[in-house]
């Protein structure tokens, strides 16, 4: 049995679209991956969009992009507790999150970014963050 989720509405289709281009925006140049986390009934669902920005423009999967912002377009709707985290990869990896609340992005300071992907859900101990990773505050993507 697969994970059940509410169907988005093409308004929240339209909005998941601004939001990845605020995002997107916020990135800047550099090698990065978004990934947006969706429970539902049954589990998380996770999709993952991976695409490196420079001053020409981006480059990434269509597909993949796809299935991101139908995702997304999922936690907008608000039906589902839902978090999107950006990861800029380089010789340090950067992290930063945000946690959906009402269908928007509400983001996570430094210290929550931590505390979000260094906590084991099901214990609550602490996990050792990656190597050569940080955690910054998110930007506003509110749209």
């Amino acid at each position: 049995m697969g994970i059940l989720l509410r169907i988005p509405s093409d308004r929240n289709r339209e909005r998941a679209l601004d939001i990845f281009n605020k995002a997107t925006e916020e990135a800047g140049e550099g090698t990065h991956s978004l990934t947006i986390g969706v429970t539902g009934m049954g589990g998380i669902a996770v999709e993952l969009f991976s695409f490196v920005q420079d001053d020409e423009g981006m480059a990434g999967s269509l597909a993949q992009l796809e299935e991101f912002c139908e995702l997304l377009a999922v936690a907008i709707s608000g039906a589902h507790p839902s978090g999107l985290v950006m990861r800029t990869m380089g010789d340090t990896h950067t992290v930063r999150g945000w946690v959906f609340r009402d269908g928007d992005p509400i983001p996570l300071n430094r210290a929550e970014a931590f505390n979000a992907y260094c906590t084991d859900p099901a214990t609550g101990e602490i996990i050792p963050p990656d190597p050569d990773t940080e955690y910054a505050d998110a930007p506003v993507i509110h749209i």
